[in-house]
């Protein structure tokens, strides 16, 4: 059976079937979710409310950082709706849903749902299918995987995920780890492809300085608020109603965004910050500290690497230094490696002379020392300071387009504390954002707001820590381990820095990159040379457009499966409340069976359940002593983590290697490695124009506009791009741009544009507005190809990242506008 749908069902391209159904979305309700905004007939309600119902528990499985359970309802063998999820009395405060998580029922019965497996018959891309058995499509993937491992080894077979799901069994956290992908990777030494979004902070932040930050409730608790690149009001709901009670308390709110968006509304200072200059306006904030005796020197001093001696070379002057042997320290959790005791060296101001970090009385935070052999060093932060000097103030207001005025209101505030900042991606989609963290801690340190009630320098995405067997996805070795951004160079180089990658298998799963990854166009150019490529998914999506074969998974409701991440203190167990729709396959039955296709169903324990599995996962120590099993999790119990202990989480400064608060790498190393040199500035706060979209760029002449985007309520990424009920509230993506550079170009209020640099370009309509910064224009993240009129957003961005953190870039890029 041919056709051109992607269900191939019918003779219409796959962008006139959504356009078309998509007039109607608003007027018709999906199959079993009732009521549309416009309302149904009473009658119509009350018939539908007498029948029998059932309820079970699940909870959104993508990724806007909340994972919310939910009460769902099932009513004639459908989802029909879904409520908050009741918790515990004394842990009510964070019962939460939002209309990404109420409109759950409709995206199960979406109309780009994929139904079975389907072979690609036209080119690729094209949107030609036909419908296949789950047998066809096992043997021949199983048959190109065999092959490929025959002729090219295990690095030819890659997975390329994101951050579509989370699951112990079906997930692909971290690129790979999931018993389905885990197991199957690291057995034949495959090649992990995982996401580039984020990574900013995630690399920097989380993994090199070791800061997670306080749980959000703690926000109450704050004098100050900054939400900084980001937008809770909307896009992060769950943490807005902690900003809304602190400043019931009084509690200032500061917002830093070029755009007007709803948090900024209710601020008590606005900034609409230049794109890509918030690391000049952090080292600024710095120096105003440090000139007008606004630092906390004893918090410097007793809970930071401030104090610390730097030599030469740019590392710590340890007690190694002098000839005393290392011990082995406690494990660090990030890398799973014992640490390194090497004693630091310090200048005791109280002695006049060096001494050990532990044992000295005054360690000096400030100063340049010559000690008892002769070399000079500098303190950690003398030596930070010394190469930011340049930022004032006055130069911040330049760089970043501010008002002076209020750029040291802002600092003032924020030294004032406790403050809390919240940050958002926003000021983590340039080339130049990694150095925004280190800037954030050497501020967060030099006012001493990190590590205590109502001061924390992010909000912590996973609080309330959940301990799980991570061994038990593997089943050998990773053979390359890199980000999927770098696929155009793997197809060109065929290797991973001195590793063979010939990629002959790409098995795309656990996201949509070529709608949510920059630089698509280029993407798709490597993604063309792949000679066989598979797509899982629950929605037919740009990605798997471009696939050759396409296999439907389930909705999370159709599937049982646990998640250990915790914004709040419960973990997630997803309840299966109905058999998977249609010819619906979980990820590990899929993988289960090329394994066994390809003689390989020892990795997934000859014949184990799923229930097995998760228990496998689950065999901790913690966990044991606690009583966590599967049998308890799939009960009915609300189960909380081991490890939450009721209190508000608070991190305390405590890197694994120094123990303290970090503001400097001392060995900073590349995510991914392949041979790169890593720059002298990667130890030490920084800031550096953006790549791209930086004002003083001389192409600006001919693209003059910088560009962004922003997540709204309406979209969890490209997840809910086709659910009706979402797109009634926000039917088509719009360009916002700001009404002067409206009037230049001519265009008004809801005109077609077009929005176009060197690498592509998007066809939609203008919102013109004053909420946003002249000079800027943003398209809201998340729709997909055949939702804009031309083109796509991705398609004006680049694979261009920073080569230390390997992240994407989706603002670092200039545009213009005009007529269409």
């Amino acid at each position: 059976m041919t056709g051109n749908t992607h269900q191939a069902s019918a003779q219409l391209t796959r962008r006139s079937f959504l356009k078309a159904t998509g007039a109607v979305a608003g007027a018709a309700a999906v199959a079993g979710t009732g009521a549309t905004l416009a309302g149904v007939g009473a009658g119509e309600a009350l018939a539908e409310s007498t029948a029998a119902e059932s309820t079970f528990r699940s909870g959104c499985r993508g990724n806007c950082g909340s994972k919310c359970h939910m009460d769902v309802t099932v009513r004639e063998g459908k989802v029909v709706k879904v409520a908050a999820a009741q918790y515990p009395e004394e842990d009510a405060r964070w019962r939460r849903l939002c209309v990404k998580g109420y409109t759950q029922p409709q995206r199960m019965y979406d109309p780009d749902r994929l139904k079975y497996p389907m072979r690609r018959t036209g080119e690729r891309g094209a949107g030609q299918w036909e419908r296949i058995s789950w047998d066809d499509a096992i043997d021949e993937i199983a048959g190109k995987i065999g092959a490929a491992l025959k002729d090219h080894g295990g690095t030819s077979i890659a997975v390329w995920s994101s951050y579509g799901s989370y699951g112990v069994l079906n997930g692909a956290q971290a690129g790979y780890m999931s018993i389905a992908y885990g197991r199957f990777l690291t057995s034949i030494g495959g090649t992990v492809l995982g996401a580039g979004a984020d990574y900013a902070q995630i690399y920097e932040q989380m993994i090199l300085l070791g800061q997670n930050g306080n749980s959000f409730d703690d926000t109450v608790n704050s004098r100050c608020i900054v939400s900084w690149g980001g937008n809770p009001a909307e896009a992060y709901i769950h943490g807005w109603q902690w900003v809304c009670e602190a400043r019931e308390k009084g509690a200032k709110l500061i917002t830093v965004d070029p755009q007007f968006t709803a948090s900024a509304m209710h601020s008590d200072l606005y900034l609409p910050i230049r794109p890509g200059t918030d690391g000049a306006l952090m080292l600024a904030m710095a120096n105003y500290y440090f000139e007008n005796g606004l630092t906390d020197d004893e918090f410097l001093r007793t809970s930071t690497v401030a104090p610390f001696l730097v030599k030469e070379d740019g590392t710590y002057l340890r007690m190694s230094d002098y000839g005393q042997p290392t011990s082995q320290g406690p494990v660090n959790p990030m890398t799973g490696q014992p640490t390194v005791i090497d004693p630091i060296v310090v200048w005791d101001e109280a002695a006049d002379a060096q001494g050990v970090l532990e044992t000295a009385a005054k360690p000096a935070i400030l100063g340049e020392f010559t000690l008892s052999d002769g070399r000079v060093c500098k303190t950690c932060y003398q030596t930070v300071l010394d190469s930011i000097g340049e930022y004032t103030l006055e130069k911040a207001a330049e760089i970043c387009d501010l008002p002076l005025e209020d750029i040291e209101e802002f600092a003032r505030l924020y030294a004032e504390g406790p403050s809390y900042i919240m940050t958002f991606q926003g000021f983590g989609h340039h080339v130049n954002s990694h150095h925004n963290f280190k800037n954030l801690a050497l501020i967060a340190a030099m006012t001493g707001n990190y590590g205590k009630p109502g001061a924390s320098i992010c909000g912590a995405s996973s609080p309330f820590s959940f301990a799980v067997n991570n061994l038990a996805y593997m089943f050998g070795r990773l053979g390359v381990n890199t980000t999927g951004m770098y696929l155009p160079k793997l197809m060109e180089e065929k290797k991973w820095g001195q590793t063979p990658c010939d990629i002959q298998v790409l098995w795309c799963c656990n996201g949509n990159m070529l709608s949510c990854e920059s630089g698509r166009q280029e993407l798709i150019e490597a993604v063309k040379k792949v000679p066989f490529v598979v797509c899982a998914d629950v929605n037919m999506t740009d990605t798997a457009e471009w696939a050759d074969i396409v296999l439907p998974v389930p909705h999370v409701f159709e599937t049982e499966d646990f998640d250990g991440g915790c914004p709040t203190p419960y973990p997630m167990f997803h309840h299966k409340g109905l058999d998977p729709l249609y010819e619906c396959k979980t990820d590990l039955d899929i993988m289960r069976s090329v394994a066994d296709k390809l003689g390989m169903g020892a990795i997934y324990g000859n014949g184990m359940s799923d229930a097995e599995l998760i228990d496998v996962v689950l065999a901790t120590d913690l966990n044991k002593a606690a009583g966590i099993t599967y049998e308890r999790l799939s009960g009915d119990e609300m189960v909380r983590t081991p490890l939450y202990t009721g209190a508000t989480v608070v991190q305390k400064p405590s890197s694994a290697e120094t123990g303290r608060l970090k503001f400097y790498l001392e060995k900073p190393a590349p995510r991914n490695n392949f041979g790169q040199e890593v720059a002298d500035y990667e130890k030490r706060p920084y800031y550096e124009p953006a790549h791209e979209a930086y004002w003083e760029n001389p192409l600006r002449e001919k693209y003059p506009l910088m560009g962004c985007s922003q997540h709204h309520k309406y979209h969890v990424h490209s997840q809910l791009a086709y659910t009706p009920l979402m797109r009634e509230l926000e039917p088509e993506p719009e360009l916002k741009i700001n009404a002067s550079d409206a009037a230049a170009r001519g265009i008004k209020q809801g005109d077609v544009v077009k929005v176009y640099n060197d690498r592509g370009y998007a066809v939609l309509k203008a919102l013109v507005t004053e909420g946003i910064k002249p000079g800027v224009v943003s398209i809201p993240h998340g729709f997909q190809a055949a939702q804009f009129i031309e083109g796509h957003t991705q398609d004006l961005t680049s694979v261009y990242m920073n080569d230390f953190c390997s992240n994407s870039a989706f603002y670092d890029f200039l545009c213009e506008v005009e007529k269409y």
